[in-house]
């Protein structure tokens, strides 16, 4: 009778941790959060109280989004072009984007990191919270940013924006 080595405890811990480590990295999407998109459209504007943001389709982006928010803070040269965005329900949905290289005068994705936020309070997009470059709305308020009074759940908000629950 012929019996076969048995394994190591070490061989078999290996195994585990390696079929885990690809199992777990599979299940995470990079969404390319900041990573620079072309809108098809100009431009918008904005606003005074910054609620416009200009969001189209962006093919370069795994989400589709594409989007270049409206200015609530000061932003001095380079200014930040429009960037890949995607749904998220915080900051940390937020936190793998995609920053500015400092050394490379010709890079203009977001230099400040991201905020989840309400992005436009009309249009296709209303009331979705989406990844925010900080750049263009300054640094997060404690508790994080309060959803507009618009986008509360009311009968009359409903029937202007389809993305109420």
């Amino acid at each position: 009778m012929r019996f076969l080595p048995s394994r190591s405890n070490g061989s078999v811990l290996f195994a585990l941790l390696f079929v885990t480590a690809v199992l777990g990295g599979a299940s995470c999407e990079n969404k390319h959060i900041g990573r620079p998109c072309t809108l098809s459209v100009d431009p918008d504007a904005g606003t005074s109280s910054g609620t416009t943001a200009t969001i189209d389709i962006g093919l370069e982006c795994p989400s589709r989004i594409c989007m270049l928010p409206a200015r609530e803070a000061f932003q001095g040269p380079p200014l930040t072009t429009s960037l890949c965005t995607a749904d998220c329900s915080s900051d940390d949905d937020c936190s793998d984007g995609e920053l500015r290289n400092t050394s490379d005068s010709n890079d203009t994705r977001c230099q400040t990191g991201f905020a989840c936020k309400v992005a436009e309070t009309v249009g296709d997009f209303c009331c979705r919270h989406l990844c925010v470059c900080k750049d263009f709305v300054g640094k997060t308020p404690a508790g994080g940013y309060p959803t507009p009074e618009v986008c509360t759940s009311t009968p009359a908000n409903k029937a202007n924006c389809q993305n109420i629950q």
